[in-house]
Protein backbone atom coordinates (compact mmCIF):
# COMPACT_ATOMS: atom_id res chain seq x y z
CA UNK A 1 0.00 0.00 0.00
CA UNK A 2 1.19 3.13 -0.75
CA UNK A 3 2.01 5.69 2.09
CA UNK A 4 0.47 9.06 2.92
CA UNK A 5 4.99 10.43 2.13
CA UNK A 6 4.72 9.33 -1.29
CA UNK A 7 2.29 11.61 -2.52
CA UNK A 8 3.52 14.79 -1.12
CA UNK A 9 6.92 13.90 -2.96
CA UNK A 10 5.51 14.95 -6.23
CA UNK A 11 3.91 18.12 -5.30
CA UNK A 12 6.40 20.51 -4.66
CA UNK A 13 6.12 20.68 -1.13
CA UNK A 14 9.60 21.11 -0.66
CA UNK A 15 9.86 24.31 -2.47
CA UNK A 16 7.06 25.53 -0.23
CA UNK A 17 7.96 23.89 3.34
CA UNK A 18 11.44 25.25 3.51
CA UNK A 19 10.24 28.57 2.48
CA UNK A 20 8.42 28.64 6.03
CA UNK A 21 10.52 31.11 7.32
CA UNK A 22 10.10 33.82 4.81
CA UNK A 23 6.35 32.66 5.00
CA UNK A 24 6.04 33.77 8.68
CA UNK A 25 8.10 36.86 7.97
CA UNK A 26 5.58 37.72 5.16
CA UNK A 27 2.82 37.05 7.48
CA UNK A 28 4.17 39.25 10.15
CA UNK A 29 4.73 42.01 7.06
CA UNK A 30 1.43 42.19 5.88
CA UNK A 31 -0.45 42.23 9.48
CA UNK A 32 2.09 44.81 10.66
CA UNK A 33 1.00 47.00 7.20
CA UNK A 34 -2.68 46.26 7.50
CA UNK A 35 -2.16 47.36 11.17
CA UNK A 36 -0.48 51.00 9.97
CA UNK A 37 -3.46 51.10 7.23
CA UNK A 38 -6.10 50.94 10.20
CA UNK A 39 -4.10 53.50 12.67
CA UNK A 40 -4.06 56.12 9.40
CA UNK A 41 -7.75 55.92 8.69
CA UNK A 42 -8.28 56.26 12.15
CA UNK A 43 -6.39 58.88 13.22
CA UNK A 44 -6.78 60.84 9.73
CA UNK A 45 -9.03 63.58 10.88
CA UNK A 46 -6.76 64.06 13.82
CA UNK A 47 -4.49 66.69 11.06
CA UNK A 48 -1.44 65.14 13.50
CA UNK A 49 1.55 66.31 10.26
CA UNK A 50 0.49 67.60 7.03
CA UNK A 51 1.58 67.25 3.76
CA UNK A 52 3.67 70.37 3.06
CA UNK A 53 5.98 70.31 5.97
CA UNK A 54 7.17 68.64 8.73
CA UNK A 55 6.85 64.68 9.04
CA UNK A 56 3.88 64.51 6.19
CA UNK A 57 6.38 66.41 3.83
CA UNK A 58 9.35 63.74 4.58
CA UNK A 59 7.18 60.84 3.94
CA UNK A 60 6.30 62.43 0.79
CA UNK A 61 9.65 61.90 0.27
CA UNK A 62 10.39 58.55 1.47
CA UNK A 63 7.11 57.28 -0.74
CA UNK A 64 8.25 58.71 -3.98
CA UNK A 65 11.92 57.39 -3.44
CA UNK A 66 10.82 54.10 -2.86
CA UNK A 67 8.63 54.15 -5.90
CA UNK A 68 11.47 55.20 -7.90
CA UNK A 69 13.72 52.21 -6.41
CA UNK A 70 11.37 49.90 -7.76
CA UNK A 71 13.08 50.39 -11.02
CA UNK A 72 16.31 48.61 -9.44
CA UNK A 73 14.63 45.13 -9.85
CA UNK A 74 13.91 45.30 -13.29
CA UNK A 75 17.56 46.23 -13.89
CA UNK A 76 19.22 44.03 -11.98
CA UNK A 77 17.34 41.33 -13.86
CA UNK A 78 18.52 42.80 -16.99
CA UNK A 79 22.25 43.55 -15.78
CA UNK A 80 22.91 40.58 -13.87
CA UNK A 81 26.37 40.82 -13.93
CA UNK A 82 26.51 44.34 -12.99
CA UNK A 83 28.68 44.75 -9.48
CA UNK A 84 27.17 47.61 -7.92
CA UNK A 85 23.84 46.10 -7.44
CA UNK A 86 25.12 44.24 -4.78
CA UNK A 87 22.37 41.73 -3.99
CA UNK A 88 20.98 38.78 -6.06
CA UNK A 89 18.11 38.98 -8.14
CA UNK A 90 16.22 36.88 -5.62
CA UNK A 91 16.77 39.18 -2.60
CA UNK A 92 16.27 42.35 -4.76
CA UNK A 93 12.62 40.87 -6.04
CA UNK A 94 11.82 40.55 -2.16
CA UNK A 95 12.91 44.41 -1.66
CA UNK A 96 10.56 45.46 -4.71
CA UNK A 97 7.69 43.33 -3.42
CA UNK A 98 8.37 45.23 0.14
CA UNK A 99 9.21 48.64 -1.16
CA UNK A 100 5.77 47.74 -3.56
CA UNK A 101 4.15 47.94 -0.42
CA UNK A 102 6.18 50.62 1.97
CA UNK A 103 6.42 53.08 -1.16
CA UNK A 104 2.47 53.74 -1.25
CA UNK A 105 1.66 53.29 2.71
CA UNK A 106 3.73 56.17 2.93
CA UNK A 107 2.08 58.61 0.45
CA UNK A 108 -0.93 57.39 2.06
CA UNK A 109 0.15 59.07 5.09
CA UNK A 110 1.54 62.07 3.75
CA UNK A 111 -1.57 62.69 2.51
CA UNK A 112 -3.16 61.92 5.74
CA UNK A 113 -5.65 59.17 3.76
CA UNK A 114 -7.21 62.36 2.50
CA UNK A 115 -7.94 63.85 -1.16
CA UNK A 116 -6.54 66.86 -1.77
CA UNK A 117 -5.84 69.05 -5.02
CA UNK A 118 -6.53 67.93 -8.35
CA UNK A 119 -2.45 67.44 -9.57
CA UNK A 120 -2.29 65.39 -6.38
CA UNK A 121 -5.66 63.51 -6.93
CA UNK A 122 -4.33 62.39 -10.30
CA UNK A 123 -1.00 61.07 -8.88
CA UNK A 124 -2.98 59.20 -6.13
CA UNK A 125 -5.39 57.67 -8.68
CA UNK A 126 -1.65 56.40 -10.83
CA UNK A 127 -0.54 55.45 -7.77
CA UNK A 128 -3.17 53.23 -6.62
CA UNK A 129 -3.77 51.85 -10.59
CA UNK A 130 0.25 50.69 -9.84
CA UNK A 131 -0.58 49.06 -6.60
CA UNK A 132 -3.54 47.50 -8.47
CA UNK A 133 -1.50 46.31 -11.06
CA UNK A 134 1.17 45.17 -8.96
CA UNK A 135 -1.54 43.22 -6.85
CA UNK A 136 -2.55 41.24 -10.47
CA UNK A 137 0.84 40.52 -10.98
CA UNK A 138 1.67 39.32 -8.10
CA UNK A 139 -2.07 36.69 -8.15
CA UNK A 140 -0.44 35.29 -12.09
CA UNK A 141 2.83 35.09 -10.35
CA UNK A 142 1.74 32.47 -7.82
CA UNK A 143 0.45 30.44 -10.56
CA UNK A 144 3.61 30.11 -11.95
CA UNK A 145 5.94 29.73 -9.13
CA UNK A 146 6.31 27.54 -6.36
CA UNK A 147 5.68 30.42 -3.34
CA UNK A 148 6.11 33.98 -3.40
CA UNK A 149 10.05 33.49 -3.71
CA UNK A 150 10.18 30.21 -5.05
CA UNK A 151 11.29 28.64 -8.55
CA UNK A 152 9.12 28.65 -11.77
CA UNK A 153 7.11 25.69 -12.08
CA UNK A 154 8.54 23.89 -15.43
CA UNK A 155 5.82 21.99 -17.70
CA UNK A 156 8.38 18.78 -17.80
CA UNK A 157 8.42 18.81 -13.96
CA UNK A 158 4.27 18.68 -13.91
CA UNK A 159 4.01 15.87 -16.46
CA UNK A 160 6.63 13.85 -14.28
CA UNK A 161 4.39 14.50 -11.20
CA UNK A 162 1.12 13.67 -13.09
CA UNK A 163 3.00 10.17 -14.49
CA UNK A 164 4.23 9.28 -10.71
CA UNK A 165 1.24 10.25 -9.32
CA UNK A 166 -1.09 8.20 -12.02
CA UNK A 167 1.56 4.93 -10.62
CA UNK A 168 0.25 5.75 -7.00
CA UNK A 169 -3.28 5.73 -8.05
CA UNK A 170 -2.96 2.39 -9.85
CA UNK A 171 -1.08 1.39 -6.84
CA UNK A 172 -3.72 1.84 -4.58
CA UNK A 173 -6.37 -0.67 -6.40
CA UNK A 174 -9.27 1.52 -6.93
CA UNK A 175 -12.06 0.60 -9.06
CA UNK A 176 -12.25 1.53 -13.14
CA UNK A 177 -15.48 3.63 -12.35
CA UNK A 178 -13.55 5.71 -9.51
CA UNK A 179 -10.47 5.89 -11.98
CA UNK A 180 -11.38 5.35 -16.10
CA UNK A 181 -14.71 6.63 -15.74
CA UNK A 182 -14.90 9.78 -13.62
CA UNK A 183 -10.52 10.49 -12.72
CA UNK A 184 -9.24 9.64 -16.09
CA UNK A 185 -12.35 11.14 -18.56
CA UNK A 186 -11.92 14.41 -16.14
CA UNK A 187 -8.05 14.32 -17.24
CA UNK A 188 -8.68 14.06 -20.68
CA UNK A 189 -11.50 16.79 -21.71
CA UNK A 190 -9.37 18.92 -19.07
CA UNK A 191 -6.05 18.53 -21.15
CA UNK A 192 -8.07 18.50 -24.87
CA UNK A 193 -8.18 22.16 -23.99
CA UNK A 194 -4.86 23.32 -25.81
CA UNK A 195 -5.70 26.77 -27.45
CA UNK A 196 -6.18 30.06 -25.89
CA UNK A 197 -9.73 29.86 -25.77
CA UNK A 198 -9.95 26.12 -24.06
CA UNK A 199 -7.63 27.44 -21.47
CA UNK A 200 -9.78 30.62 -20.64
CA UNK A 201 -12.00 28.12 -19.77
CA UNK A 202 -10.16 25.96 -17.97
CA UNK A 203 -9.78 28.65 -15.53
CA UNK A 204 -13.08 29.57 -15.72
CA UNK A 205 -14.80 26.52 -14.51
CA UNK A 206 -11.63 24.32 -13.31
CA UNK A 207 -11.92 25.36 -9.44
CA UNK A 208 -14.98 24.57 -9.45
CA UNK A 209 -15.27 21.58 -11.63
CA UNK A 210 -12.26 19.76 -10.02
CA UNK A 211 -13.29 20.56 -6.16
CA UNK A 212 -17.17 18.90 -7.37
CA UNK A 213 -14.92 16.05 -8.91
CA UNK A 214 -13.01 15.80 -5.94
CA UNK A 215 -15.89 15.64 -3.97
CA UNK A 216 -17.33 12.55 -5.69
CA UNK A 217 -14.58 10.87 -5.71
CA UNK A 218 -14.13 10.89 -1.63
CA UNK A 219 -17.19 9.86 -1.45
CA UNK A 220 -17.13 6.53 -3.69
CA UNK A 221 -13.72 5.51 -1.93
CA UNK A 222 -15.43 6.16 1.59
CA UNK A 223 -17.93 3.46 0.41
CA UNK A 224 -15.45 1.52 -1.10
CA UNK A 225 -13.27 1.96 2.09
CA UNK A 226 -16.66 0.33 4.18
CA UNK A 227 -17.36 -2.81 1.45
CA UNK A 228 -16.39 -6.03 2.88
CA UNK A 229 -14.93 -7.16 -0.11
CA UNK A 230 -12.23 -4.38 -0.16
CA UNK A 231 -9.13 -4.59 1.63
CA UNK A 232 -10.21 -7.70 3.46
CA UNK A 233 -8.22 -8.87 6.49
CA UNK A 234 -7.51 -5.02 7.20
CA UNK A 235 -8.30 -3.48 10.46
CA UNK A 236 -9.79 -0.28 11.19
CA UNK A 237 -6.98 2.13 11.58
CA UNK A 238 -5.70 0.25 8.30
CA UNK A 239 -8.46 1.57 6.47
CA UNK A 240 -8.50 4.67 7.82
CA UNK A 241 -5.20 5.05 6.72
CA UNK A 242 -5.59 3.85 3.17
CA UNK A 243 -8.96 6.19 3.06
CA UNK A 244 -7.10 9.17 4.08
CA UNK A 245 -3.75 8.47 1.79
CA UNK A 246 -5.75 7.49 -1.57
CA UNK A 247 -7.82 10.68 -1.04
CA UNK A 248 -4.61 12.82 -0.68
CA UNK A 249 -3.57 10.90 -3.46
CA UNK A 250 -6.99 12.02 -5.63
CA UNK A 251 -6.51 15.16 -4.53
CA UNK A 252 -2.86 15.93 -5.56
CA UNK A 253 -3.33 14.54 -9.08
CA UNK A 254 -6.35 17.06 -9.53
CA UNK A 255 -4.47 19.40 -8.56
CA UNK A 256 -1.47 18.91 -10.68
CA UNK A 257 -4.30 18.34 -13.40
CA UNK A 258 -5.14 22.19 -12.69
CA UNK A 259 -1.54 23.50 -12.65
CA UNK A 260 -1.09 21.84 -16.34
CA UNK A 261 -3.79 22.91 -17.63
CA UNK A 262 -3.74 26.40 -16.03
CA UNK A 263 0.34 27.17 -16.42
CA UNK A 264 0.60 27.95 -20.57
CA UNK A 265 -2.47 30.30 -20.11
CA UNK A 266 -1.23 32.13 -17.11
CA UNK A 267 2.43 32.44 -18.53
CA UNK A 268 0.78 34.10 -21.58
CA UNK A 269 -1.25 36.45 -18.79
CA UNK A 270 2.03 37.21 -16.70
CA UNK A 271 3.89 38.09 -20.28
CA UNK A 272 0.92 40.71 -21.56
CA UNK A 273 0.91 41.81 -17.65
CA UNK A 274 4.44 42.70 -17.95
CA UNK A 275 3.65 44.37 -21.04
CA UNK A 276 1.31 46.85 -18.75
CA UNK A 277 3.05 47.00 -16.01
CA UNK A 278 6.03 49.45 -16.86
CA UNK A 279 4.05 51.95 -18.72
CA UNK A 280 1.74 52.30 -15.58
CA UNK A 281 4.58 52.54 -13.47
CA UNK A 282 6.06 55.36 -16.30
CA UNK A 283 2.69 57.15 -15.92
CA UNK A 284 2.91 57.16 -12.17
CA UNK A 285 6.35 58.96 -12.83
CA UNK A 286 5.12 61.58 -14.40
CA UNK A 287 2.37 62.25 -12.90
CA UNK A 288 4.44 62.30 -9.47
CA UNK A 289 7.05 64.74 -11.21
CA UNK A 290 3.88 67.09 -12.07
CA UNK A 291 2.73 67.16 -8.65
CA UNK A 292 6.48 68.15 -7.14
CA UNK A 293 6.51 70.69 -9.98
CA UNK A 294 2.87 72.19 -8.74
CA UNK A 295 3.17 71.88 -5.43
CA UNK A 296 6.73 73.96 -5.17
CA UNK A 297 6.55 76.27 -7.92
CA UNK A 298 2.61 77.74 -7.43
Amino acid sequence: MATRNSASKYTGEGESTKKSGIFSLTTLFTLAVIAALIIGWNVREEYLWTAEYGLGYALGILGASLMVALLIYPLRKHYSRTPWLVFSTKTWFKIHMAMGVLGPLSILYHCNFSLGSTNSNITLAAMGLMVTSGLIGRFIYSKIHYSLFGRKIEIKELQAQRAAMHEQLDNDSLPDDILLNDLYAFEEKVMSRRDLKGNLFNMLVLGISSRWLLFRLVKKVRVLVNHKDHLKGATAQERKDYFQTTCQHLSSYIGTLKKIAGLGFYERLFSLWHMLHLPIFFMLVITAIAHVYAVHWY
